[in-house]
């Protein structure tokens, strides 16, 4: 299912009863996390621009994150999944079906590739922006930060999604987009690393002060931002959590999946992997409402003013 040539589309079916059985469940399983990802995301745009609150440079990155997963869940899952059932419900002399097939399954993989790939970028974005919020600054602040960070946002995963319609015709050039996407992936999640490593130091050191001037008039209120930051942080872990149970098995998959040659554990292991990595679409909505108290009482009141 990755070459163009009809004949080899038919040859690599997939024959094996086990194997047709996995693929099956991933594409039913994709389409069953298509609409919770949509449903979740929208609710957190219609919540973030409906202005119950200040708006800051988080929620702009948190509204853009927002976007690239509805994108993921409206328009890469659905092609996706389509694909799949598409596939297996063509005979194999039916070279027309077949190629619908492969151009569904492109357009699927492809646009995956490019709104995953903004959504692991506009990730650190916000944890850097975390960062640079304690350190009294911030990444987006003037509109020449702003234009920047769009358009390196956009730009950046335009060769990965190259890289994977080509591979239609070679599997180069799918180990090619391999490597991008997973070069994309722990790079993002050294620099997330990194950023939040530089948050838990503002921490300690806030943490530091706050004991130094505990007999100052300022102690009670130095006392009640140190709770803020410290439940700022634990959000952070969480974030860090989320990106490394989603991203992370992708990575390895992928890595195992060039180095070594196909078996029924490698086409396992890739075909849970990818459900995992779809599911974050649907997990990072949660994790707003769950962690960030304006997103939540926007949520209790878009729900109370609906009735």
């Amino acid at each position: 299912f990755s070459t163009a040539s009809c004949g080899t589309l038919g040859d690599n079916r997939l024959k094996d009863f086990f194997s047709y059985e996995v693929a099956f469940s991933t594409a039913i399983a994709i389409a069953v996390l298509s609409p919770l990802a949509v449903t979740g995301n929208v609710l957190i745009l219609v919540v973030i621009w409906k202005r119950t609150f200040i708006r800051t440079p988080l929620h702009i990155l948190l509204s853009g994150l927002a976007l690239t997963d509805l994108c993921t869940g409206l328009i890469a899952q659905p092609f996706f999944a389509a694909a799949y059932f598409s596939y297996f419900s063509t005979q194999r002399a039916d070279c027309h079906k077949l190629k619908i097939a492969l151009t569904l399954r492109t357009i699927g993989a492809g646009s995956a590739l490019y709104f995953i790939a903004c959504t692991i970028l506009l990730l650190t974005l916000v944890s850097i922006e975390r960062w640079l919020h304690m350190s009294r600054r911030s990444l987006i602040t003037s509109r020449g930060g702003k234009y920047f960070t769009v358009v390196v946002l956009l730009l950046t995963p335009i060769p990965v999604v190259i890289c994977r319609v080509l591979a239609t015709e070679s599997q180069t050039y799918g180990n090619i987009m391999s490597i991008l996407i997973v070069t994309i992936i722990l790079l993002c999640y050294l620099a997330t690393l990194f950023a939040y490593i530089k948050v838990y130091r503002i921490i300690r050191q806030h943490q530091r002060l706050v004991q130094a001037s505990a007999a100052s008039q300022n102690f009670g209120r130095q006392a009640i931002n140190f709770t803020k930051y410290k439940k700022s942080i634990t959000t952070m872990i969480y974030i860090l959590l989320l990106f490394s149970f989603c991203f992370l098995p992708y990575v390895v998959s992928t890595g195992v999946y060039i180095s070594l040659s196909f078996s029924a554990e490698v086409f396992v292991a890739d075909r849970v992997t990818m459900v995992v990595l779809f599911m974050s679409p649907t997990m990072n909505p949660a994790l707003y409402v769950w962690r960030m108290s304006d997103i939540r009482h926007g949520v209790r009141q878009l729900f109370y003013s609906s009735r």
